[in-house]
């Protein structure tokens, strides 16, 4: 802009040396003009950067993460290159569980400011919980060349080699197929490294092995939540809880893995099976609510025509047969399927409802609800 003004002086200079050129006046002037509102645009802009800098303070301090959040971004936008406003909002993004790109803010931090020893703590402790230990071990090396006194930064070197070799020793555990052991090693690197999913799934894995399904739920759960488009995960996850009965839940992960990849194959086959089970399941429940006994019964062996094996699927499907069947009046059906129920699982509701069958049977030598 100045070089073109000048260059346009001289035109007019060139033209007439008169003090009282009015070109001459009304350039200045144009100048003036153009300095006034260059100005009054970046102290408005400054302005609202702070107004959304204060808001956003506000809004962390009353714990409302997404409203923070809202006006951070605003902030970023209206000045990216303040490193605190980067710092500000990876913080809000700590607290929100989204380390990765929390991670990404603290790297510009550290673009911007290569000095700034609280953001390079941080970075390491984030890097620890992540599970990459080499890359904390770095962070933390480097915050104490800066800070030799940093307490912090101490004791997060002095952990690394220790989780190390529990993470050695839980993965020798799992490959001697003492899963249990491994477990306990697992368990105290996950209290540190809680967002690594890799280590999430090998303790599911060794809970799949123990057959305690529930725990290998929660763990495969929480690795697909920290894996971004994980199909795998979200299939691994629909199949557990296929396994242990819960149609529904299992219908809602493999929808998401469709979303992510359409044509993924193994997802589209659990679909197809789950989604039908997941019907005949509800209908029997539904049927069985509103009394409607021979439609109970239709639907809980149209679900075990869909799934004969999963035990938990057979045991809520011959319960309610040995239900439905006495309030139909076929006691004999209903005695069977009461006893075929039982020998899954025994639960006292199960023992009353074959009693009451032998009762209707008028079978009164039998009908002790134990």
């Amino acid at each position: 802009m100045l070089c073109i003004m000048k260059d346009i002086e001289s035109r007019v200079m060139g033209h007439d040396s008169c003090r009282c050129n009015p070109w001459r006046t009304w350039m200045w002037l144009f100048i003036f003009c153009l300095q006034f509102m260059f100005e009054k645009t970046y102290s408005t802009s400054q302005a609202d950067v702070n107004k959304h800098l204060e808001m956003g303070r506000e809004m962390l301090s009353r714990g409302q993460l997404q409203d923070a959040l809202s006006h951070y971004h605003a902030a970023v936008e209206g000045d990216p290159s303040n490193y605190l406003t980067y710092f500000k909002r990876a913080t809000v993004y700590l607290a929100l569980g989204k380390s990765k790109v929390a991670l990404s803010d603290l790297d510009k931090v550290l673009d911007l400011k290569p000095d700034f020893i609280s953001a390079r703590l941080q970075r390491a402790n984030v890097l620890l919980k992540q599970g990459n230990l080499d890359e904390a071990q770095n962070e933390y090396e480097r915050v104490l060349l800066s800070d030799p006194d940093n307490e912090e930064a101490y004791h997060g070197v002095a952990r690394i080699n220790p989780l190390k070799n529990e993470i050695l020793h839980a993965k020798s555990m799992y490959s001697a197929g003492e899963y249990y052991a491994s477990v306990q090693y697992l368990n105290s690197v996950i209290e540190v490294c809680s967002w690594d999913p890799s280590l999430r799934e090998l303790r599911a894995d060794c809970y799949t092995n123990l057959d305690e399904m529930s725990q290998a739920v929660n763990d495969v759960r929480a690795a697909t939540r920290l894996r971004s488009d994980n199909t795998a995960g979200l299939l691994k996850l629909a199949t557990l809880l296929y396994k242990l009965g819960d149609a529904e839940s299992s219908l809602k992960e493999v929808r998401e893995c469709l979303k992510l990849d359409p044509d993924h194959k193994e997802c589209f086959a659990l679909y197809k099976t789950v989604k039908k089970l997941a019907k005949n399941l509800q209908d029997m429940r539904d049927a069985e609510s509103n009394k409607s006994y021979k439609e109970c019964v239709d639907n809980a062996k149209k679900a075990l025509k869909v799934e004969s094996k999963v035990e938990a699927v057979v045991f809520e499907a011959k319960s309610h047969l040995c239900r439905c069947l006495h309030n139909e009046g076929q006691i004999s059906a209903s005695l069977e399927f009461c006893g075929e129920a039982l020998a899954l699982r025994q639960t006292p509701d199960l023992y009353c409802d074959r009693a009451e069958a032998y009762l209707a049977g008028e079978m009164y030598d039998d009908g002790e609800c134990l």
